[in-house]
């Protein structure tokens, strides 16, 4: 499988369970816990591929690639959103 399809799809999957996990703790339902346990996982396996993808872009400098870096670990949401639907089609040579 390909690093872009990996990419997508952990974006994806980590967002739709984040939302239900949270619907499921608003409403305390008891397996909240293992809903928000996947999305914690999904979403540290999209930080990682969209920073190695980041990191072996050819298509931006040094300084750009460490402010990627930066906001995915510490802004993994905000920035898994505008990497994914803004950055990602000028960072990743995606047509």
């Amino acid at each position: 499988m390909k690093l872009g399809t990996i990419v997508k799809y952990s974006f994806i999957t980590s967002l739709i369970i984040s939302v239900i996990a949270a619907y499921m703790k608003i409403k305390h339902m008891q397996t909240a816990d293992t809903y928000l346990t996947i999305s914690i996982f999904t979403t540290l396996i999209f930080i990682a591929t969209a920073i190695y993808e980041v990191r072996t872009s050819n298509k931006i400098d040094n300084f750009e690639k460490t402010m990627w870096t930066i906001a995915f670990i510490f802004l993994s949401g905000i920035t898994g959103i505008i990497y994914f639907f803004i950055g990602r089609k000028r960072i990743a040579e995606i047509q």
